[in-house]
């Protein structure tokens, strides 16, 4: 067991999976320093807040001494493919680049217990094949999950020949009522909260690969609170894969007048489901939201 009162770095200390993760630490017993330039959480003896750092080497190198830390997870930088589409410099400096210069403060810093890195499912691609492990060839199909495959590759390279404890968690597309980028589930359940009008570009019979937040965030405790020899990546989702009619079904047990239009067209790409056996033998993590529950809670925590 990690001992009490280590001192943990969180990037995207705001973020949907960072905001509630903070609190899952401090709960833990853990100092949290939390990097994000928008600052949620109020300062106390056990969180400090930074913001508006500068994001290379040296600046983090000087954070790490002086701050002590001994933990780094890394849940910071550009969120999903729906981001600065048009910036695509925008999303390889604070993905690739960050990432770099955070895991390079960390080899010169050589104090660092465990590395955690919230790497996607886009860094696969289309993902066409069903129940493919952690072996899959990266193949991504936009500048997003490009930045994310770079990262974690260059990540594993540091695990490989720095003996660096990395772990790097792949990430199916998470769910949960604070998400601000562009999400189905996010829309569905805002047009039935609303009332209002909602026509989706597929068919009810699309499956897609989705996790609850709070089962991302317990995947990230459960990778750091492991204490045994592990591997470098594992593929991370919920237990279920859902047809969008299935979510539209749980949505309306909660807002009886949901009535979203589905698409006759074929025209949104089917993402197939990886298999998460790996972190279940090894880890021994396993997801508890499917889609009902996750629903159910989404629904609850909504402002």
């Amino acid at each position: 067991m990690i001992k009490s009162k280590k001192t943990i770095l969180l990037t995207g200390s705001s973020g949907l999976i960072g905001l509630p993760l903070v609190q899952k630490l401090l709960d833990l017993d853990f100092k949290v320093i939390g990097l994000d330039p928008k600052q949620l959480i109020k300062e106390n003896s056990d969180y400090l807040h930074l913001s508006n750092i500068e994001l290379n080497k040296n600046e983090f190198l000087k954070i790490l001494k002086k701050y002590q830390i001994s933990y780094v997870i890394h849940t910071g930088g550009v969120s999903g493919p729906m981001l600065f589409n048009d910036q695509p410099y925008e999303i390889l400096n604070n993905n690739i680049f960050f990432t770099l210069n955070l895991i390079e403060a960390c080899r010169i810093f050589n104090k660092i217990n465990r590395f955690i890195f919230c790497s996607s499912i886009s860094a696969y691609g289309d993902l066409k094949q069903k129940n493919t492990d952690e072996s899959l060839k990266f193949s991504p199909t936009n500048i997003y999950g490009a930045s994310k495959a770079a990262s974690d590759l260059i990540l594993e390279k540091y695990f490989q020949n720095y003996n660096l404890d990395i772990i790097s968690l792949r990430f199916s597309t998470v769910y949960g009522s604070r998400r601000m980028t562009d999400c189905f589930i996010k829309d569905m359940i805002n047009s039935a909260k609303n009332n209002t009008k909602l026509t989706l570009p597929f068919k009810q019979e699309l499956q897609w690969p989705y996790i609850y937040v709070e089962d991302a965030v317990s995947s990230i405790i459960s990778s750091l609170l492991y204490n045994k020899i592990h591997n470098y990546s594992y593929n991370v989702s919920g237990p279920d894969y859902p047809l969008y009619g299935q979510i539209a079904e749980e949505i309306k047990n909660h807002f009886k007048n949901f009535k979203p239009i589905f698409s006759n067209l074929e025209t949104f790409p089917k993402r197939e489901l990886f298999s998460i056996n790996k972190i279940k033998n090894e880890i021994g993590w396993k997801p508890r939201f499917d889609i009902k529950k996750g629903i159910r809670d989404f629904v609850r925590n909504m402002d």
